[in-house]
């Protein structure tokens, strides 16, 4: 269920990426905390290379200094929907 709820915030990212509205600075703080949490667990157990930890951490500096990178929403919302997926799937 957590998975699920996690996926939901990253699918939340990818619609404010594209539509900021009134939602930009406390989803920017969620992300960035798990993307901190992501990224520190996998550097901790020795795995460099968390991807969806360092698409988390871009996510948030780019909601919180309000900027656009071209097609970047595209990577929350897919991962977001993976997510939401495999927590549904999982149990």
């Amino acid at each position: 269920m957590l998975l699920v709820i996690l996926g939901v915030i990253d699918v939340l990212v990818g619609i404010t990426l594209i539509f900021p509205n009134f939602l930009v600075t406390w989803l920017a703080w969620i992300v960035l905390i798990k993307g901190i949490f992501s990224v520190g667990g996998s550097a901790a157990a020795g795995y460099f290379f968390d991807f969806m930890g360092w698409i988390d951490l871009v996510a948030a500096v780019l909601l919180f200094f309000n900027l656009s990178v071209p097609w970047f929403w595209l990577l929350p919302l897919v991962k977001g929907v993976y997510s939401i997926f495999m927590g549904m799937i999982s149990g």
